[in-house]
């Protein structure tokens, strides 16, 4: 639920690989409207992109034409980013981190992707509500006092 001070925005896409270009693009702008800093940005950059590929890759085996929704709300202590789909149910924050490869034996591709989201954002919450999955990413703002004081 958004507070006075937040604003948002939301798009919808397919679930289409190609489409992720229209939510980088989405993410950029809103990015750049809040004055969100481009090591952030990357962050989401990168998060969004594993989310949602996930969610057009895995959400519906039995195929067909879905939609699903991103919606981006900014305040001055935070971005949040919440994937909403209608895809089978899935919380990520019960994937368990990949094991460490062992030397001379190829690893199995895959499970790095959701273990470096949780390394790049700082909550992710979920919840299923009328046949939809909420995945919510939140990134906290750091001051802009607090930047100074780094440089």
């Amino acid at each position: 639920m958004l507070k006075d001070s937040e604003q948002s925005s939301c798009v919808a896409i397919r679930n289409e690989i190609a489409d992720l270009a229209i939510l980088r693009d989405a993410l950029k702008d809103f990015c750049t409207e809040h004055a969100v800093a481009s090591r952030t940005l990357m962050q989401l950059h990168v998060t969004l992109d594993e989310i949602v590929s996930n969610v057009i890759k895995y959400a519906w085996p039995e195929g067909g034409a879905h939609e699903l929704s991103v919606r981006m709300s900014a305040a001055s202590n935070r971005i949040q980013i919440e994937v909403i789909d209608d895809g089978q149910a899935f919380d990520p924050r019960t994937a368990t981190a990949p094991p460490t490869p062992i030397a001379a034996r190829r690893s199995r591709p895959g499970g790095l992707g959701l273990h470096m989201v949780k390394q790049l954002v700082d909550d992710i919450a979920y919840y299923r509500a009328d046949g939809r999955n909420h995945t919510v990413l939140t990134k906290r703002r750091r001051a802009r006092r607090q930047l100074r004081d780094k440089h």
